[in-house]
């Protein structure tokens, strides 16, 4: 065994002890270079003075916790902490309240010292919904422009009609959604205009126009100028009994409650008790609208109304309906479980018999004209209808939508053929160019329009009188 060299030994622990102060001194260099760098950023950073430095620190104490910044406490202060009488530490109470805060002169205040605001009267239906009645006039001013300004742009250039330009009117006219029918008749009417007087300018051509259209809403029962013609009308029978139902109804009603009647008066329903009404037309018409507006007015005027949910084959139809009624505060009948419309118009009008009601409004569901055996339903609820009231029901009202123009003319011929409509509700004559149908209805069909839909309010429902109508647009 050879003899044990200590040099070997004095090399290794050289190594270690020289990679340890390499070690020492690369820590200690680097905590150096750490703290000069902070220096040099504080250095540049502008110091504040010492109650700029507070409002700052509290600034930042409230962004971060929305409070006051707690004051920090010297070490060498001792702390003081609450004790008990037993030399406990007495419990935290917790965060203090707002309300610790208020000076005890105002905490002393009696409640009844207090002012309290008055609180404000909420609005009534009537007050929301009440507006100036709008002139028809204005209503009808896209109607006007499509009919009369392109009917004056004809004689821009000279003041003598040519044939050419006679064509012309007559392609004015057939635009105008007036039906061919009644275009004719009006053609017919400014030749003979034109033949039989020396002038044969626009005015001429003017007044022949409207005077056939007034002549041929005047060949129609009930569709006078005014509620003077309804009341005034001696020849027909229908008049005579609208206008017997609605003086004795002004009698009943009173000064107060005909405000909310006017309008009305050419509807068949003041001579009896329950009066019914039944509202057909297409979805989209606005057959909703017109029986919350038109129950509403009734109801104001103090007669007790009822509306049958009629519209059994559109699932939110009922809810619509509900929130209308509650809109005009009348009672609405929809039987849970019921899906014939029959069912429900047969039970409405025979609760309203019972319970004393004045007018049943039955609402029915919308459908195309083209499909029969919907339109054979109808035929059924009105069959079921007369049982109880053989005269019932006493209006059947087509609601028609003017923005249709042509189709409208369609659909009231196929519902009129169907059901033998008593009258015309022509709605959203605000908003279109084609109210020259209600001309159409008047002369293709002979049907009387009760009332127009002019607007939102419960006061654009309102009645058609055919001369301001015809001084509206022409």
């Amino acid at each position: 065994m050879g003899e044990f060299d200590p040099t070997a030994v004095y090399v290794i622990v050289g190594l270690v002890a020289a990679l340890a102060v390499a070690l020492t001194v690369f820590f200690v260099a680097r905590q150096a270079h750490k703290s000069d760098r902070k220096g040099d950023v504080d250095a540049r950073r502008p110091s504040l003075p010492a109650p700029a430095a507070e409002s700052a620190a509290e600034s930042a104490a409230e962004r971060a916790g929305g409070t006051s910044p707690i004051p920090v406490r010297d070490a060498r202060e001792p702390e003081l902490v609450p004790m008990t009488d037993r030399g406990e530490r007495e419990p935290s109470e917790g965060p203090r309240s707002p309300l610790e805060d208020i000076p005890a002169a105002a905490t002393a205040r009696d409640a009844d010292s207090v002012p309290v605001p008055e609180p404000s009267r909420p609005h009534t239906l009537g007050e929301i919904q009440r507006k100036p009645v709008k002139p028809l006039s204005s209503a009808l001013e896209k109607t006007r422009g499509s009919f009369f300004n392109r009917l004056r742009a004809v004689f821009s250039q000279k003041d003598v009609l040519s044939a050419g330009e006679l064509e012309e009117i007559e392609e004015i006219l057939y635009t105008s959604d007036l039906g061919p029918r009644t275009v004719q008749r009006l053609i017919d009417a400014v030749e003979r205009k034109l033949k039989t007087s020396r002038g044969s300018g626009f005015e001429a051509v003017r007044d022949a126009i409207r005077a056939e259209m007034m002549l041929i809403f005047d060949a129609i029962p009930g569709n006078g100028h005014s509620r003077g013609s309804v009341e005034g009308d001696g020849e027909d029978g229908e008049g005579n009994g609208a206008a017997r139902g609605w003086a004795a109804e002004r009698a009943i009603v009173g000064h107060a409650g005909e405000e909310y009647l006017e309008g009305l008066e050419k509807l068949n329903i003041w001579a009896h008790k329950p009066a019914v009404l039944l509202i057909v037309g297409v979805n989209g018409a606005g057959k909703t609208t017109t029986i919350g507006k038109l129950s509403r007015r009734i109801a104001q005027s103090g007669r007790k109304v009822l509306v049958a949910a009629g519209d059994t084959f559109r699932a939110a139809a009922g809810e619509q309906l509900k929130v209308w009624t509650e809109r005009a505060a009348v009672e609405i009948f929809s039987p849970p479980g019921v899906s014939d419309p029959s069912a429900v118009a047969y039970d409405a009008v025979k609760a309203a018999q019972a319970k004393g009601f004045d007018v049943v409004i039955i609402d029915t569901a919308g459908r195309l004209h083209t499909q029969k055996n919907l339109m054979e339903e109808l035929k059924k609820l009105k069959r079921v209808v007369a049982k109880l009231n053989p005269d019932a029901p006493h209006e059947t009202l087509l609601v028609l939508d003017a923005n249709n123009g042509q189709n409208a003319l369609q659909q009231a011929r196929e519902f009129h053929g169907a059901l033998d409509v008593s009258g015309v509700v022509l709605t959203k004559l605000d908003g279109t160019a084609k109210g020259g149908v209600a001309v159409g209805l008047a002369c293709e069909l002979g049907l009387p329009i009760k009332l127009i839909g002019i607007g939102e309010g419960i006061e654009d429902l309102r009645t058609f009188s055919s001369r301001e109508f015809v001084d509206s647009i022409i």
